[in-house]
């Protein structure tokens, strides 16, 4: 019973120790910043702000511990920005003014303010699409790899801001996304960029990304002819030999697809004639979404003769 007893008074003991020297420690004097969120209240419809503002303004105060308790206690603290009076002329906010836009809980000065001046105007409101460019990083487990390109739908996102603003942006990204050991096709819906400050807006925030994965594998197509291009009609070319063989990476299903006839092995019959070489080199037209691995000849002997 004794020893219950002692373990109360213990508790309590430290509990006004801890209370004791947080009391004493609030009394002395610190320095803090605070990030305030910007709130823009009352833009007239049809116009947008003419410079960019930033999302957060950063105060820096001194005071003492209990003072400053009071900025924690309040969580929900917002540097507020009126534009209800604000027309196209530029009007400029310090941060000596700071008082006018944040409601604090307690007395407290600031000693900088972060932006120091930011500059409000007004401009008329204008919408455009951009394309949409992915940032991503992109890495395939061993024997796989990306079959065509990265696709986004829609490809296009509509920004609105002021017309001074939406002229100079020419894309938009989206978050930077890393995907590591794929070995599976991705289909998900990936965020936007979102803008950083009040400026600009974006009508989407989202777009669906696409990337084919496949096991990779190669194949190789024989006996692809060679041809001559633009021939005269009295003259033909006899290349020797006459056909190339082509090894080919890609996806599995995606070789599975191919024949010969996708394949183009020619070389202009002006570039034979002013060529003063014994053989030369074709070129090879394959589909985009394939790696060529190896040519088989890569170079071609030729007869220019009049056509039998």
């Amino acid at each position: 019973m004794m020893e219950k007893k002692r373990y109360h008074i213990v508790v309590a003991s430290i509990i006004f120790a801890v209370l004791t020297w947080i009391a004493v420690n609030l009394r002395d004097e610190y320095t803090v910043v605070k990030q305030f969120p910007v709130v823009v209240e009352n833009v007239r419809a049809g116009k947008a702000l003419k410079y960019p503002i930033a999302r957060n303004v950063n105060v820096r105060f001194k005071g003492s511990g209990w003072s400053l308790a009071g900025l924690y206690l309040m969580p929900d603290m917002n540097y507020f920005i009126d534009f209800s009076t604000v027309g196209s002329e530029d009007f400029i906010i310090t941060g000596r003014e700071l008082l006018e836009h944040v409601k604090l809980p307690v007395v407290l000065h600031p000693l900088d303010v972060k932006p120091d001046t930011i500059i409000l105007a007004l401009d008329d409101y204008k919408e455009k699409h951009v394309p949409v460019v992915t940032n991503l990083m992109l890495s395939f487990k061993e024997g796989y790899g990306q079959v065509g390109s990265v696709r986004v739908f829609p490809e296009s996102v509509v920004v609105g801001g002021s017309r001074i603003l939406i002229d100079n942006i020419t894309s938009w990204l989206t978050n930077f996304t890393r995907f590591d050991d794929l070995r599976a096709p991705v289909d998900i819906n990936l965020p936007l960029e979102e803008p950083q400050n009040y400026s600009l807006t974006l009508l989407n925030h989202s777009i669906r990304l696409t990337i084919d994965v496949q096991p990779f594998a190669e194949k190789i197509f024989t006996g692809v002819p060679v041809h001559a291009l633009s021939m005269p009609p009295n003259r033909e070319v006899i290349f020797i030999p006459p056909k190339m063989d082509i090894i080919i990476r890609g996806g599995i299903d995606q070789l599975a697809k191919l024949s010969n006839e996708d394949f183009q092995v020619s070389i202009n019959y002006q570039f034979l004639v002013q060529d003063s070489s014994v053989a030369v080199t074709p070129v090879l037209t394959v589909p985009p979404e394939v790696k060529v691995i190896g040519r088989k000849p890569e170079r071609f002997q030729y007869i220019i003769r009049k056509k039998l």
